[in-house]
């Protein structure tokens, strides 16, 4: 290889015009290539770039008579991989790259094929001298080239996918490049959501994968701030997908298991089965599977519930930064309450998302009233489609269950809603005659049922009495209202028969034992009537039941009401208690 040229040399000859024609001398091979260690002085730096702006257009005016032989040699510098043996220099490129920026004007669609190497180039990997002018690059390439914004933004984008060979310096290098181009060229804006939704992976790819894309769209948010609710919302729906998809893989492994069984019960999935599973699932799990590279298969139900953990747990410290001291909080909370209504609240099957909004609306007692708000008017407005009361109706019943933050004050209001509904409707409903009760008055029976749900959490703030004791045989002062219970149980309408087995006899062992209502006559005329007539109830999926997923779960629990066993009951009685939702309950959970 012929030795080096000193830089006086290199720059007298660059202006002979036959080096300038001749597109070899920008090969790393020539000994006219220019070399770091021939610049001696900013004198002959700035020399070396006038020398490639000349070349740059000289090249660049040759391809417009038809001349394409230095502008081809050009674009392959931007091809070559780094690591091969004929690579340019990071300095060539870089002076190529100032050169070409002071041309940008002339790179119009007939320069696509060099742009498209320049694009697809190796750059978040070189030093920060070279990040800041490839950046400088594509910022003013945009301001003057506009038909180049979406292949300038999916490659941005792209930087921020997992690759194995990525170091956090490298998503630092792609994020610096996207606010510098954010920042000159506005319009660019418009592209970006578009982009990140293109380049979401699959949900198939590995955990890995997933979380370094989401963290870094979340990042994007923190420069980008009007992106926040539709990056939150996109996310949310990605970790749903997720989070159905267990569900049904664990119904799939309950079939077969079923299919084996001789017990009459075994097609009912219980949810203490369904957590122990679940956390089972979580223990068995160790980091080598988060550092996997392999596509996660579809039915690997520990590697998905390890996935839906970590998604969920960096979603968690996202919201918790942008949800506690930001100022844009209230406009997070908001995102993330829309995305509860239009995606989570009508999702089938969906298990641990919703504790994003379970979680996130304690954090503030105006998250608190905006959430119960929004359960409320779902539930109880007749103008929403029943299936989405229904699911309201589950929802408000969970969450004023299972809400640790909530106080008295709050649950007597909300139950108080509730039952004043339930007597409006029996005014209107009661003797009205229909061979299909569960069908007509569904959104009254699942209303009826999570207040009866409420009931056993919450007995001790529906009492308003100053009697703590349960055992104290002076009547308890209930709250205002609740007596419609009374009457909605003693009705044409029955809601005890149809309202989940397993919630209507915890209700009766707690009633009866803190003297607020008898029903165990009117169970076991429904027992008769359920051998005769067969047994049909609504759903009973109750949404916050306790929460299993073992690293997120550390961020949820202080905010969780755990279920209490009520005080006075007797052994036998309380060893059968359990959590009313830990008892067998129908598939649709």
């Amino acid at each position: 290889m012929p030795s080096v040229i000193p830089a006086s040399t290199l720059i007298n000859s660059s202006i002979s015009n036959d080096m300038m024609n001749s597109p070899t001398n920008l090969r790393p091979t020539d000994s006219s290539v220019p070399s770091s260690e021939g610049v001696a002085s900013k004198h002959d730096s700035q020399l070396m770039q006038h020398m490639f702006r000349a070349f740059v257009g000289k090249a660049l005016d040759d391809k417009s008579s038809g001349n394409v032989a230095a502008y081809e040699d050009m674009r392959r510098q931007f091809s070559i991989r780094p690591d091969s043996k004929d690579a340019p220099s990071s300095v060539q490129i870089q002076n190529l790259l100032s050169a070409l920026t002071c041309n940008v004007s002339r790179l119009d669609s007939s320069c696509s094929s060099l742009i498209t190497s320049i694009l697809g180039s190796v750059w978040v990997s070189r030093d920060e001298s070279f990040v800041r002018c490839y950046t400088k690059f594509l910022g003013h390439l945009l301001s003057a080239q506009s038909t180049y914004m979406p292949l300038v933004m999916t490659m941005l984008i792209q930087h921020m996918c997992y690759q194995s060979n990525s170091l956090a310096i490298h998503y630092e290098h792609a994020h610096m490049a996207l606010k510098y181009v954010l920042d000159l060229v506005p319009r660019a804006h418009s592209y970006l959501y578009s982009c990140i939704l293109e380049e979401f992976p699959y949900k198939d790819e590995s955990i890995l994968a997933q979380m370094t894309y989401i963290s870094n769209v979340l990042s994007i948010c923190e420069y980008v701030p009007s992106l926040k609710g539709p990056v939150l919302h996109a996310v949310i729906d990605k970790i749903i997908q997720v989070d159905v998809e267990i569900q049904v893989e664990l119904d799939i492994e309950d079939d077969e298991d079923s299919d084996s069984s001789d017990d009459a019960a075994s097609d009912v999935l219980t949810a203490s089965a369904l957590y122990e599973r679940h956390a089972g699932a979580s223990e068995d799990l160790t980091a080598s599977t988060l550092l996997n590279d392999d596509p996660l298969s579809p039915v690997d139900t520990k590697q998905t519930l390890l996935q839906l953990d970590q998604l969920l747990y960096t979603l968690f410290s996202y919201l918790s930064k942008n949800l506690n001291q930001s100022r844009d909080r209230y406009v997070v909370y908001n995102s993330l309450i829309r995305s509860f209504v239009n995606t989570v609240l009508k999702t089938f099957r969906c298990r641990y998302t919703q504790f994003l909004i379970f979680w996130a609306s304690q954090l503030n007692p105006e998250f608190t009233d905006i959430f119960l708000g929004v359960l409320t008017e779902v539930c109880l407005d007749p103008s929403q489609p029943y299936t989405l009361r229904i699911s309201g109706a589950m929802y408000l019943g969970s969450y004023v269950a299972r809400a640790k933050t909530l106080e008295a004050s709050t649950i007597q209001i909300i139950v108080g809603l509730m039952t004043r509904w339930m007597e409006a409707y029996l005014d209107q409903c009661e003797n009205e005659l229909s061979d299909d009760l569960i069908s007509k008055h569904s959104v009254f029976y699942a209303i009826n049922q999570s207040v009866l749900y409420i009931y056993c959490f919450r007995w001790q703030e529906l009492r308003i009495s100053d009697e703590t004791d349960p055992m104290d045989p002076k009547p308890a002062e209930w709250l205002p209202g609740l007596e419609v219970l009374h009457r909605s149980v003693l009705s044409r309408l029955n809601p005890l028969r149809y309202c989940s087995p397993n919630i209507v006899h915890q209700f009766a062992r707690i009633a009866n034992h803190l003297n607020f209502m008898y029903v165990y006559s009117i169970l076991e005329q429904n027992r008769k009537g359920s051998i005769r007539d067969g047994l049909e109830t609504i759903d009973s999926f109750f949404p916050f039941d306790p929460y299993r997923l073992s690293k997120s779960s550390s961020i949820v629990q202080p905010f969780y009401n755990e279920w209490r066993p009520v005080p006075g009951m007797d052994d036998m009685d309380e060893a059968e208690d359990e959590p009313v939702s830990d008892y067998p309950l129908v598939s649709s959970l």
